[in-house]
């Protein structure tokens, strides 16, 4: 319903030039007296010179022939008897201006048609399409949702009017996105698994620890705010600013709530190679970034990163990427001695298999406090397959391994501490279940952290309903 090609070159361009002038006098003239009977196209005509006309515009239009087909449908409003309804003609006018690149001047037809006729789905659709692709997104959006809220809209076109909608969101200088949820968290203090440890230093005696994991529901509340700035005409390089707050408010047990506040801002540039013989799509950026942590009602720590990327389409089923990234870390009642600077590397790879992709994700790093037997170093790899089943069902299954040894022997249990952690997760959504462009998910999550010495034994679980910005 929305394709739009893009307008031939040739000798035809004159015609169009001629035609067009005659369509705006003329289609304005006849608009005036045209009747506001609803059609659904070009089928909808009952005059067999339309259905003629229109059904040859339709074939010209097919065969890439936009201004052929133009010139034709004006021909034949000329010679229409007075009186008749013209109202498909200039629709069909519309359809050809759009297939010909012609977008301003089919927005002033079809604005004109959504006056005469606001009922009319059809023409309020393409309108819609219209005003997109002259990228007035403002006005464009109010359309797709009162189209969106049509009674008995059918699935295939809410899919379409959604899609749009969903661009409009992606291409927004200025977005605003809800970060919420809520989820039951059977370890919201961070607690080992163990009861009890036993510690070789002190002759091998046998602690109790004082601390037991506590479960706790968990309300997320948060907000997220991107900004983008074009430094160049062709959009290719642009500035990204991004700041984020979020709460976790564990519910009864205000000492273990977290809150977060982040900034970062950076470069991107788009960018294309040629791979394969053709020229494939990728993007490098480069941010800096600031993290404040709060724990309870206190100050935690502060962190500053920076960070590089890239992201590379190799062809239509596989992409790949890596992102180098430095820290340092400051906490607010902790010794220097305990304040680690850190550096990783990330790579992924992702192929298409099937209806979904599949990312196999390695992480390196490295993190280097003064103190030595805090010291480590981690690596570590994460599949993930994320796949559309049918037209609604979304879901993506994710499965870790991360292996962490430290630099120094523990001076308590007498051995270098070596940890391990396993992660699964799990995350599904039907799109049916939305409202106003926000989707439920259900997210599952569970790690362990194994050690080969039981005081750092971890382990987490928990079950979240998050809400998806759609559009």
């Amino acid at each position: 319903m929305f394709n739009v090609p893009a307008l031939r070159a040739g000798p035809k361009s004159c015609v169009l030039a001629v035609a067009l002038a005659i369509a705006l006098v003329c289609g304005h003239v006849r608009l005036e007296r045209a009747a506001a009977a609803e059609f659904s196209g070009p089928a909808a005509v009952s005059s067999p010179t339309l259905e003629t006309a229109l059904s040859e515009a339709e074939h010209l239009i097919a065969a890439g022939e936009p201004i052929v087909a133009f010139a034709f449908l004006m021909h034949t409003m000329q010679t229409l008897p007075e009186g008749t309804d013209t109202a498909p003609l200039r629709f069909g006018i519309a359809q050809a201006l759009m297939a010909g690149g012609r977008y301003a001047q089919a927005e002033l037809v079809l604005a004109r048609l959504a006056e005469e006729q606001p009922d009319n789905l059809r023409v309020r659709l393409e309108w819609a399409a219209v005003l997109f692709a002259l990228r007035r997104d403002d006005e464009a959006g109010v359309l797709f949702r009162a189209i969106r809220r049509a009674p008995a809209l059918p699935a295939e076109t809410r899919g379409e009017v959604e899609g749009f909608l969903a661009q409009i969101l992606a291409r927004q200088r200025l977005r605003f996105d809800w970060d919420v949820g809520l989820w039951y968290d059977n370890n919201v203090n961070n607690a080992a698994i163990a009861r009890t440890v036993q510690i070789p230093a002190f002759g091998g005696l046998r602690f109790q620890l004082n601390q037991q994991p506590i479960g706790a529901w968990v309300a997320r509340t948060g907000l997220n705010v991107r900004w983008r700035h074009a430094l160049t005409s062709h959009g290719r390089l642009f500035l990204e600013t991004t700041a984020q707050v979020a709460r976790n408010t564990a519910l009864g047990v205000s000492e273990h709530n977290r809150t977060w506040t982040i900034l970062s801002v950076g470069p991107r540039f788009r960018y294309t190679v040629p791979l394969a013989g053709r020229d494939r799509p990728g993007q490098l950026s480069a941010d800096v970034g600031v993290e404040r942590r709060w724990w309870g009602g206190s100050g935690f720590a502060t962190s500053v990163w920076t960070q590089l990327g890239v992201d590379q389409v190799w062809d239509v089923n596989w992409r790949a990427g890596l992102a180098p990234r430095v820290w340092l870390t400051r906490y607010d009642r902790l010794p220097r001695a305990f304040e680690p600077t850190g550096a990783s590397l990330d790579l992924f790879v992702s192929r298409r298999v099937g209806p979904g992709w599949l990312t196999a994700r390695s992480t390196l790093a490295r993190e280097t406090p003064t103190e030595r037997t805090l010291r480590w170093w981690s690596y570590g790899l994460n599949l993930a397959y994320t796949a559309t089943v049918g037209k609604d069902w979304n879901g993506s299954l994710s499965v870790g391994l991360t292996e962490l040894p430290f630099d120094g022997e523990d001076a308590a249990f007498l051995r270098r501490r070596r940890d391990r952690v396993r992660t699964v997760g799990l995350t599904l959504s039907h799109r049916q279940i939305s409202w106003e462009g926000y989707l439920p998910v259900l997210i599952l999550n569970w790690s362990r952290a194994g050690s080969n010495i039981p005081l750092y034994e971890r382990e987490f679980l928990s079950a979240r309903i998050g809400l998806q910005r759609l559009f």
